[in-house]
């Protein structure tokens, strides 16, 4: 077992895992999940529907339909006996959304969310870390976009300026930063959010026509 918050990082047939020990007890969280290896996964109860936010996981077979979508990653946080405490979704944009005019080089950590049964234990850090601890993010603009009606403001009793700072807070350390964008899901609120972080390969050639896309201005490659 580790201390609380402490990782050990292990590879197996399913991907990587590390090994938390919480107040709640013993945590796996794993990533690089097959989409046929979700079978036999509940939903804790804080995850899901709630009055003011829904989660994009509904259901364990939820996550087969996201596996299912190209270059997808799926990170869970597993408590025994095979309950899914927590998960980090990432994946490539959609055609047609405007960071897809890069093509792979914009890649989308899309949803984190950590049951409301378990919050406080730096869990969403851990899956974020045991995520971004692969070398395909050095040829990514990884991109988060906080857009505030996806947030469970009354779960974690925040304000949306409150919840902007502990999503900053969140990504910081992971090399992600606040930048500015015009694109309309973002612009619509001011609490609203977009961090990306620039992997070390990405060349000044290709952040550039990233920096004219956060305004809408297409550059050739």
């Amino acid at each position: 077992m580790t201390s609380e918050g402490e990782s050990v990082f292990e590879s197996t047939s399913i991907g990587r895992s590390v090994l938390y020990e919480t107040p709640r007890g013993p945590l796996t969280i794993r990533t690089g999940w097959p989409p046929d290896s979700f079978d036999g996964l509940r939903l804790d109860a804080g995850l899901g529907r709630f009055p003011h936010y829904s989660s994009i996981i509904q259901r364990p077979e939820s996550f087969k339909e996201v596996a299912a979508r190209r270059g997808s990653r799926i990170t869970l946080a597993i408590a025994e006996p095979n309950t899914v405490a927590g998960y980090l979704t990432c994946w490539y944009p959609a055609e047609g959304e405007r960071w897809a005019n890069l093509g792979d080089l914009m890649y989308e950590m899309g949803a984190i969310e950590v049951s409301r049964n378990y919050r406080g234990l730096h869990i969403a850090r851990g899956m974020l870390e045991l995520t971004l601890n692969d070398d395909f993010f050095e040829d990514k603009i990884a991109f988060m976009q906080g857009l505030s009606w996806h947030w469970d403001l009354e779960g974690n009793k925040l304000t949306a300026a409150q919840y902007r700072q502990i999503l900053m807070k969140l990504c910081s350390p992971f090399n992600f930063r606040e930048v500015y964008t015009n694109e309309p899901n973002v612009a619509l609120r001011v609490e609203n959010i977009m961090m990306i972080r620039v992997g070390s390969r990405v060349s000044p050639e290709d952040y550039k026509r990233f920096r004219y896309l956060r305004f809408g201005i297409n550059q050739p490659a």
